[in-house]
């Protein structure tokens, strides 16, 4: 028995259990099902060589059913466990692979039990595995263009080497020029040992040098999506940091503009509250006149001034209101949101504007819904509302008519807070509807366009929506809804 041929086999044998089982210790923190596959499916080739190359010892059966079994189940669970790093689905693979196997396993072991001799089933056996170890060159030049790594290229010469010399192997046999029998020495034994120690070597060194290149390449994927990540996240909080400066100039630019168009809007008024201020104004004076003529006669009338002084006082607080109002129409709101009862709102409205309506014989008539509480501004409300009358006195002016008149109404519908403002003036023409509510747009010579605008911008910033409905020459009704709190 040549025991260096014997030797050489079993070398080939450990070759298969000591590097398989070297990449399963090396990547076993991976616990990754591929590297698991194979692993244990290359130390099941090994066991199956031992059964297959000691087959004086163990005897047939082992060497035709449990080694050949062995064998297919080891070189299919490699071929498989390349074809996870394609990305197609593995499963068509698997039936391959499993179909072919059992297809040669019930023909090889057919052929030995209708009594095949040693040589045909060497050939089969050798022919069958040059043919389905072409599969790591297959595997290995799919991977290629994905990969242009030394991986992919080892596994494919790896399996070029497998086919070559196992096809030598059954070619010589079948020729009848191999070697006599399992441990005989001869060119086809040493091509063939050759080959199996060189494609070992080579398959499993490109399938390692795959599996962490692969990982690398998705490492790097990861650290480049995660890095993109922070730039979007860093590039989304500057947007939001540029949004909330421009949210908050926007404000500004809305309270400024409010306190502008106010005093802007408050040009029609002045005469009219001037007016009203002087009257309680002349009283007083004339009142004190007449308390100091009282102090001054031989018998002071202490009754007759008290009555006078009561008339000061009385004066004097009506004067205070008008000023009050005033001061809080013209009062800088920095962000004053708070509860608001709008009936009360809308009064004060009503009066600062009364003395101009009574001036230009308009009639004021409200229907206001008390208890109706809302949430915002109270300055940029009052306002809309003033902005409201006084287009509503603007378009009553420029008609001559008896019987102007405002009428102003509060309502509460399905949780909104609804004002509405209607008059029977001019009207808005129809050719200037559609515009109404934008900015710098307006048809009277002394108007700047703001007014509607930033009474529709004030309404939506509470949450809430202007409307209106007009005809030419008979009216126009606006109505505002706001959320009730």
């Amino acid at each position: 028995m040549p025991i260096h041929i014997q030797t050489t086999i079993f070398m080939i044998c450990m070759a298969y259990l000591v590097v398989h089982g070297v990449i399963w210790f090396a990547l076993s923190e991976q616990r990754n099902i591929q590297v698991w596959l194979w692993c244990s499916s290359g130390l099941l080739s090994g066991v199956a060589i031992v059964f297959l190359s000691m087959r004086e010892l163990f005897g047939e059966f082992f060497f035709v059913y449990v080694g050949q079994l062995f064998m297919l189940a080891g070189n299919m669970g490699r071929c498989i466990a390349l074809r996870m790093f394609l990305p197609e689905p593995v499963r068509p693979a698997i039936v391959m692979h499993a179909t072919v196997a059992l297809a040669y396993y019930v023909w090889i072991v057919s052929a030995y039990e209708a009594g095949t001799p040693y040589d045909p089933l060497s050939v089969m056996f050798f022919g069958f595995y040059a043919i389905v170890c072409f599969d790591y060159f297959l595997a290995g030049s799919r991977m290629l263009p994905r990969l242009q790594t030394l991986g992919p290229r080892l596994l494919m010469i790896g399996g070029l080497t497998f086919c070559s010399t196992l096809g030598f192997k059954a070619a010589l046999v079948a020729a009848g020029l191999g070697a006599d029998g399992i441990y005989a020495p001869g060119i086809d034994q040493y091509v063939m040992i050759a080959g199996q120690f060189v494609a070992i070597t080579l398959v499993n060194i490109g399938f390692l040098r795959i599996f962490l290149d692969l990982r690398e390449q998705r490492n790097l994927e990861t650290e480049r999506s995660l890095a993109a990540a922070e730039a979007q996240a860093s590039l989304l909080t500057r947007h939001r940091e540029e949004l909330q400066l421009l949210l908050t100039e926007r404000e500004e630019i809305i309270r400024q503009l409010t306190l502008s168009n106010k005093t802007a809007g408050m040009g029609a008024l002045v005469a009219s509250l001037a007016h009203e201020l002087n009257q309680p104004l002349c009283a007083i004076r004339l009142n004190a006149q007449l308390v100091e003529r009282k102090l001054n006669d031989t018998e002071v009338d202490v009754q007759g001034a008290r009555k006078f002084l009561d008339s000061v006082i009385m004066d004097n607080r009506r004067a205070a209101n008008i000023i009050t109002k005033l001061r809080h129409m013209f009062e800088n709101s920095d962000d004053k949101h708070g509860l608001i009862a709008f009936d009360e709102l809308v009064r004060d409205t009503l009066a600062l504007v009364e003395p101009r309506a009574l001036h230009e014989g308009v009639m004021l008539h409200s229907s206001l819904n008390s208890g109706l509480k809302i949430h915002g501004d109270p300055t940029q409300l009052q306002q809309v509302i003033l902005n409201l009358l006084n287009n509503s006195l603007d378009a009553l002016a420029a008609k001559t008519m008896d019987g102007k008149s405002i009428d102003v109404r509060t309502e509460n519908a399905h949780e909104r807070l609804l004002l509405h403002v209607t008059d029977n003036g001019v009207g808005i023409p129809d050719d200037l509807q559609p515009s109404v509510f934008e900015l710098f747009k307006t048809n009277k010579a002394q108007g700047m366009g703001v007014g509607l605008w930033l009474s529709r911008t004030v309404i939506n910033a509470h949450r809430g929506d202007m409307r209106f409905q007009s005809s030419a020459g008979e009216g126009t009704h606006f109505e505002v809804a706001l959320p009730v709190h």
